[in-house]
């Protein structure tokens, strides 16, 4: 599928509220999102799993296989029960990596970063932002903060997650406690 295609049909899933199946190099599994942007190296979407909105996430398009828009009974239930009012575009910049965590280190929450094809994953803050990577606060399983914190090369990245359900947890309880 050329890159045009896939960016195409993106794009009718944002201005049809349409579920996209997308397919990525580094996961033999797809992924559903309602598109809330696209442009030639990032899709932004809202991840739809089993009739919930989990959050946004970021990819790479240069990583994106395939996409399908899933136009079946299970969007037609997503937009009767309401799915589509839930759909909103957060104040990100997708312009690069720098200005896609600049924008979210503004929003002051915790980000999931990952590295799909090594199997590498972080939670935590966005604490400095760069040109080619970001310094990275992150905690572990525990909720234990790591006193050194991570510095993340932006081409070792293949997904952005923030605002699940999973990050949405470990935020009210860590903001409870003494943060760094």
């Amino acid at each position: 599928m050329r890159k045009q295609e896939k960016i195409d049909l993106i794009m009718q899933g944002i201005e049809n509220r349409e579920i996209c199946r997308c397919y990525f190099t580094y996961d033999e599994n797809y992924f559903y999102y309602f598109p809330n942007a696209v442009n030639n190296r990032f899709l932004l979407g809202q991840e739809e799993d089993d009739f919930l909105l989990d959050g946004y996430c970021i990819r790479k398009i240069s990583q994106l296989k395939k996409v399908e828009i899933k136009n079946d009974l299970c969007n037609t239930l997503c937009k009767k029960i309401g799915l589509h009012q839930q759909i909103k575009m957060p104040q990100v910049d997708l312009s690069g990596w720098k200005s896609i965590f600049e924008s979210l280190q503004a929003l002051d929450t915790f980000v999931i970063i990952e590295n799909e094809q090594s199997g590498a994953f972080a939670i935590g803050l966005i604490e400095k932002v760069f040109r080619n990577k970001l310094y990275f606060k992150s905690f572990d399983a525990d909720g234990i903060w790591d006193e050194d914190g991570l510095e993340i090369l932006y081409s070792q990245i293949t997904t952005v997650r923030w605002n699940t359900r999973y990050t949405t947890v470990w935020e009210n309880h860590l903001r409870k406690k003494t943060m760094p």
